[in-house]
């Protein structure tokens, strides 16, 4: 580690995404073990209450109110690699490893009484959504996932969507909650927590809400092929499944500086027959397929 943490008394993370934020935790909590003094760690305040407790050396403080000085460290999302990556590397951090963030519980009772899995089917960008192969002319998402929670219907699993929203999109297109699914929506954090920490596992994209499974030690399923599959969690976790397909169009998130004010980016098959194709190639049945054959989700269906 350098040693720049000579003159460092703050540390602020510039994003404030939910996910983002998560990862940050335990490389900036690293970063703190040097201090002998606790670091001031400025994130979005309504975050604050996920950590609490968990992370030592550290006073978490909203990182809109308080004065910035020569002494802060400004912390930045870096595209270019995975993201717990570039947090060490900001800090001088030198061959960092893979740590899996915490957070805490709700405290709260099992809500539902039979077996259930968790998922959410909301993200920051139509590419990082489950697209259905049919395009814009149908309901980009619905269709995978309601005959996923089909799947698990039918094997006596109730599926539990969890999100902010039941639908959402940008006109002219919207992605629904599926139908065959109990729908969870627009609860608070701790709610979803609550649904997701009781549940046998978690399918999600690459979102914030799969980093709340991941760091409540649940097994985590992503459906995530526009990215490359070193981002996000470490591979090798025996709890987490990654679901990529090689043989379609995929990891542009790397190589194309994505335009978040463009909905609809697509680097490459933007308003063609291909838009969306790397997400539009794994089924729902590749899915169910793929948890049966996991060492440790097969262990958690009939």
């Amino acid at each position: 580690m350098s040693h720049m943490n000579e003159h460092i008394n703050h540390v602020k993370l510039t994003t404030h995404a939910l996910g983002d934020t998560i990862a940050f935790m335990p490389v900036v909590e690293k970063f703190a073990k040097s201090f002998i003094y606790p670091l001031h760690v400025g994130i979005n305040k309504h975050l604050i209450p996920l950590f609490e407790g968990l992370y030592g050396n550290i006073i978490l403080v909203d990182n809109t109110e308080w004065e910035e000085t020569e002494n802060t460290l400004f912390i930045y999302y870096k595209f270019d690699k995975p993201i717990q990556d570039g947090y060490a590397e900001q800090f001088g951090m030198v061959d960092f490893k893979y740590i899996r963030p915490r957070i805490n519980g709700s405290g709260k009772d099992r809500p539902i009484k039979n077996k259930y899995v968790t998922f959410s089917i909301h993200s920051t960008a139509q590419c990082k959504y489950w697209n259905h192969p049919d395009g814009r002319q149908k309901q980009l998402t619905s269709d995978n996932w309601n005959n996923l929670a089909g799947m698990f219907r039918k094997i006596n699993i109730t599926p539990v969507c969890v999100d902010k929203w039941y639908s959402f999109g940008v006109h002219p297109h919207f992605n629904n909650a599926p139908k065959k699914s109990l729908n969870v929506i627009d609860r608070s954090l701790m709610d979803a927590i609550n649904y997701i920490e009781h549940s046998e596992f978690y399918i999600g994209l690459s979102s914030g809400m799969s980093w709340i499974a991941h760091a409540l030690g649940k097994p985590v399923c992503m459906i995530a092929n526009f990215l490359n599959e070193h981002n996000e969690f470490e591979l090798g976790i025996d709890d987490y499944l990654r679901i990529t397909d090689k043989s379609v169009c995929n990891d542009c998130w790397y190589s194309n500086e994505f335009n978040s004010g463009d909905w609809y980016w697509c680097p490459k098959h933007q308003n063609t027959e291909r838009e969306f194709e790397c997400h539009k190639a794994i089924t729902p049945e590749r899915v169910m397929q793929e948890l049966k054959n996991h060492p440790k989700f097969k262990t958690l269906l009939p």
